[in-house]
């Protein structure tokens, strides 16, 4: 097996537990967080859906971000040129919720576009340098992409179980 195919196997499972964590979920539910300083479901797929853009559609693919190109930014109303990192009380209380098709339809729109360089990704890609300050390697950054995807899944299906509960044993 390939290094790509073990990262697009992640990124396959990755998705189903995204799909399980956002099933059934209502607008409120979405846009409910635990705290004011801390964040919701839906900014946390916004955030996560901004970061895959970057780092695949900016930085590894040097393009332009789906978020611009297709006009994710004005149909989801959220700020231009943000990620949501490091988002402050002030900037997340004003942040705007999207709906949930709308934010599922942006994170299909980035997911599709990293699967398709994956399809196509060559061992000398994956080792190709890129200069982000953080990271030196499309591999590494692709590394760091399934880590950050996996915490904010996870983090997406905790807040489910807050409002719903364990699922029903099968």
């Amino acid at each position: 097996m390939e290094a790509k195919d073990i990262i697009l196997k992640s990124l396959e499972e990755s998705q189903r537990y995204l799909n399980e964590a956002l099933e059934g979920l209502t607008e409120e539910e979405l846009a409910w967080s635990p705290r004011e300083e801390s964040n919701s479901i839906a900014f946390i797929l916004w955030h996560l859906s901004r970061v895959e853009d970057i780092w695949i559609n900016r930085i590894t693919k040097d393009k332009n971000e789906v978020y611009d190109a297709e006009g994710w930014q004005e149909r989801l109303g959220t700020p231009p040129n943000e990620s949501g990192g490091r988002y402050t009380r002030e900037q997340l209380l004003a942040w705007p919720v999207p709906k949930l098709e709308i934010l599922k339809g942006y994170a299909d729109s980035v997911r599709s576009k990293t699967m398709a360089l994956l399809q196509s990704i060559t061992d000398e890609k994956l080792s190709a340098t890129v200069s982000t300050g953080r990271y030196d390697t499309v591999g590494a950054i692709l590394g760091h992409l399934i880590t950050e995807i996996a915490l904010h899944v996870g983090q997406m299906h905790y807040l489910h179980g807050v409002h719903r509960g364990l699922p029903a044993p099968e």
